[in-house]
């Protein structure tokens, strides 16, 4: 009677342990089944209005030091980016809650928070916390390991403030020894020279988690005149461009994170600004090139494009032309305006609204690569 008492315990252990053996095996099987891919971009762009999808691809500037009812509102429906100037900037504990104020505001697509920042002469950092030498002088040194911990030094700096996104790299060539507006920006002289450091000044600066832009497309070394403050011109043909300033754009055209297209005229090309040329923008730059990332402009309120357009008028154009986004340093108070505009020419059919659809997308697949997102 023992015996068999035994004997049904252990058949019933053994029931026992099969069936939890299968119910082990059955959690495994369910535990390696991959969930699908969720297209993160593609379902925010999904939610979004037109006005805030055309909101997305403008970086502005803004005046004073401190989140205004106007820039909240601009945040508020999505704006792409800012980006801050010295007049934004009077201390190191100023900006860094500056930033975090606007970075606050929008938190379901968080906006790049920029500034200029190449060091030499184009210096935004608080006076407490330094400055790197100019590119031409940190070139001179002959050490990439150097101009690498310098770009490293540009990135960390502004990583702790708040920054996301520097617009550098410099990649003209300083061909013209009487060009003032890119001079010593410039990394130096030849092609080859501009290519291997630029490469290793945009890496360190990649390496501390910022965005980088190359610019000024498609070459600004060899002009006279600043577009600042005036429309400069270029007539290099294609040949001389091939060989010389398109070198560094096309050798770093997959390091960098965007482009900027510059406003100098290419009379090689066209007859409008370059930040406003399809034949450059597109033609050039895109499909030559093979640059298809964010294309920006360079500041439209800059004297080449404020002296001859309206502000409105050359958003829309600088939408046609191919740029992805359109950055604006000053008067944030016409951007309503501007949006207008240009969802006019979408509900018009003058714009395709797959183009914004994929300029949308493109911004937030490069916010989402570093974190932003």
């Amino acid at each position: 009677m023992r015996k068999l008492l035994l004997l049904i315990l252990l058949l019933m252990c053994l029931a026992g342990c099969q069936r939890q053996y299968q119910s082990v095996k059955e959690m495994k099987s369910f535990e390696y089944k991959k969930l699908p891919a969720i297209d993160l971009e593609g379902l925010k762009v999904s939610q979004m209005t037109l006005e805030e999808k055309i909101y997305q691809m403008l970086i502005l500037g803004f005046d004073g030091t401190e989140v205004s009812a106007e820039l909240e509102d601009r945040l508020d429906h999505k704006l792409g980016g800012v980006i801050l100037f010295s007049r934004n900037i009077s201390s190191a504990e100023q900006v860094l809650k500056l930033n975090q104020q606007i970075a606050d505001v929008q938190r379901d697509i968080p906006p790049f928070i920029g500034v200029d920042q190449e060091g030499g002469s184009v210096n935004r950092l608080p006076a407490e916390m330094g400055n790197t030498p100019p590119a031409f002088l940190m070139a001179q040194s002959g050490d990439k390991g150097y101009v690498y911990q310098a770009g490293s030094w540009n990135g960390r700096m502004l990583k702790q403030l708040g920054f996301n996104l520097d617009f550098s790299t410099v990649l003209d060539i300083w061909t013209n020894p009487a060009n003032k507006v890119i001079g010593d920006r410039s990394f130096g002289t030849t092609p080859e020279a501009v290519t291997a450091y630029a490469r290793a000044f945009n890496r360190g600066i990649q390496s501390e988690g910022i965005v980088t832009v190359g610019k000024h497309f498609p070459g600004h070394g060899d002009t006279l005149l600043d577009s600042h403050h005036a429309l400069p011109v270029s007539h290099a043909d294609m040949k001389r461009l091939d060989k010389v300033e398109l070198v560094p754009f096309r050798k770093l055209k997959d390091e960098v994170d965007m482009m900027m297209v510059s406003h100098i005229v290419l009379s090689e090309l066209d007859d409008k600004p370059s930040s406003l040329s399809r034949a450059v923008t597109t033609g050039l730059l895109q499909q030559q090139l093979g640059f298809h990332d964010v294309v920006i402009t360079d500041d439209m309120a800059m004297g080449a494009i404020a002296n001859g357009y309206g502000q409105a008028e050359a958003a829309v154009m600088a939408i046609q032309a191919g740029n992805t986004m359109v950055l604006i340093g000053s008067n944030i108070r016409d951007a309503d305006q501007l949006v207008g505009a240009i969802a006019a020419k979408v509900h018009s059919g003058d714009i395709k609204a797959s183009q914004i659809d994929e300029n949308v997308q493109k911004i937030l697949r490069l916010k989402s690569k570093y974190a932003i997102l």
